[in-house]
């Protein structure tokens, strides 16, 4: 039975009983009419009872947890159960760079380019962790994109943070190196400056001289805040190549870890991570990234890169003839090479795949019989990587490494389609051969 309707039926019942009372009422004043003015009878006497006293209740304060133990409980289990490889990007956004009148200003067709690629590798079972940075004029096959590029192109070719960006990076990198990928984390010059701040800045031992900017940052061990570490992380030109300042970023952020350790600062990191949540890119939540905190909280930092095996990078570069990787430079994170000891990557193509086709797109602004060739044909390879190892300039031994193969890609090419009579070919328009 509807609530609704048994309400309607108790209030009817109620008003039957009044009208039954008034009836027999009415009924007894009909026989006796003087009834109506007798005086009306007392109602009995009630000794009142004092109220009924509800038994106090007193509260069982809950046990206050430990941060440990709030790291415990919020911890991610299940993300602890493997190996976890997470790409980290920093990326050349700044308010100069969004000033339509500043003449470092990127459009929407020149997105920010992530300059800063590590892939974090994490293993629970073993406690140890790997950093592996990959410079940013590194050539690769951007996800989804025709040709190669600048590996640092994947992050802008997908629209950047606010498009696919981080989806074209990870797969272009996964491509790269061959290793499965899940998740991500970034910041841009703004979040690094804001992480840095929110953890009470980092002290280290700056080793060259910064200008930037107008700013100058002179060596020497000292604290240094957001902006500081932003300067050191970025500076380049007059200092080092972009591998040395991968090598600098890579020592700060294991100075920064080591900080946090020995500070015991490790475990409020979800706190952190909360107050510049606005400015972190990641697809991380936060039970994951208390799983990281309470894997790091007991990480030995002896045990990153230390196996004595080099932990290396690839920079390709391309040859103007052969358009193949012509070198790769080899760097070391973690221990310094022997003295003298030195390692080259050495290609060896053993097969050229030749592309000789062209797509051609119509285009009414360009006269019949000439083209304008937006995409170069690249001829494709199969080449052998070997890994070389020198002490001074003597080769000692050599080391395959994979096989490489490239399969090229076909012209990219605007074909005209007005009529040469209204319109003149463009200074960088060819005839059509063909």
């Amino acid at each position: 039975m509807k609530k609704g309707l048994l309400i309607a039926i108790l209030v009817l019942c109620v008003l039957l009983l009044a009208a039954g009372g008034v009836l027999l009422y009415l009924n007894s004043i009909r026989q006796d009419p003087m009834q109506a003015f007798a005086p009306a009878t007392p109602l009995p006497t009630q000794t009142p009872q004092p109220p009924e006293q509800e038994p106090e209740w007193t509260p069982t304060p809950s046990p206050t947890l430990s941060p440990e133990e709030e790291l415990q409980q919020m911890a991610d289990r299940d993300f602890m159960a493997n190996r976890v490889n997470i790409l980290l990007l920093g990326w050349d956004q700044s308010p100069e760079r969004e000033d339509e009148d500043n003449e470092l200003y990127r459009d929407e067709n020149n997105n920010f380019r992530s300059d800063v690629m590590m892939l974090l590798s994490v293993d629970f079972a073993n406690k140890r962790v790997d950093l592996i940075s990959i410079p940013r004029d590194t050539m690769a096959n951007i996800y989804n994109v025709t040709g190669r590029w600048k590996i640092n192109a994947a992050f802008a070719k997908g629209g950047s943070a606010t498009g696919d960006g981080f989806h074209y990076a990870i797969e272009t990198v996964q491509d790269l190196l061959g290793v499965p990928i899940s998740h991500y984390a970034g910041v841009n010059m703004v979040g690094l400056k804001a992480a840095v701040d929110a953890m009470g800045g980092v002290d280290y031992d700056v080793d060259v001289r910064i200008e930037l900017n107008g700013r100058v940052l002179e060596p020497g061990y000292q604290h240094l805040d957001g902006q500081q570490v932003l300067d050191y992380c970025r500076a380049r030109k007059g200092i080092s190549t972009d591998v040395g300042r991968a090598d600098r970023q890579q020592r700060m952020l294991f100075a920064i870890l080591e900080q946090l350790q020995s500070r015991d600062q490790l475990k409020n990191f979800p706190k952190i991570y909360l107050s510049v949540q606005d400015k972190v890119y990641t697809d991380l939540n936060v039970e994951q990234i208390a799983a990281l905190t309470l894997f790091a909280m007991d990480l030995d930092l002896e045990f990153i890169n230390d196996t004595g095996a080099p932990i290396y990078l690839f920079a390709y570069c391309e040859s103007v003839e052969g358009r193949h990787r012509e070198d790769i430079t080899f760097l070391v994170y973690g221990k310094p090479l022997e003295n003298g000891v030195s390692y080259k990557t050495r290609s060896e193509t053993i097969e050229t795949i030749p592309r000789n086709n062209v797509h051609y797109t119509d285009d009414y602004t360009i006269p019949r019989g000439y083209k304008v060739v937006t995409i170069e044909a690249r001829p494709g390879y199969v080449a052998e990587v070997y890994l070389d190892k020198y002490v001074g300039d003597g080769l000692v031994s050599s080391e395959y490494l994979y096989t490489d193969r490239y399969e090229g890609n076909d012209e990219e090419a605007l074909r005209g389609a007005a009529s040469p009579k209204y319109y003149e070919p463009p200074a960088n328009a060819v005839p059509i051969d063909d």
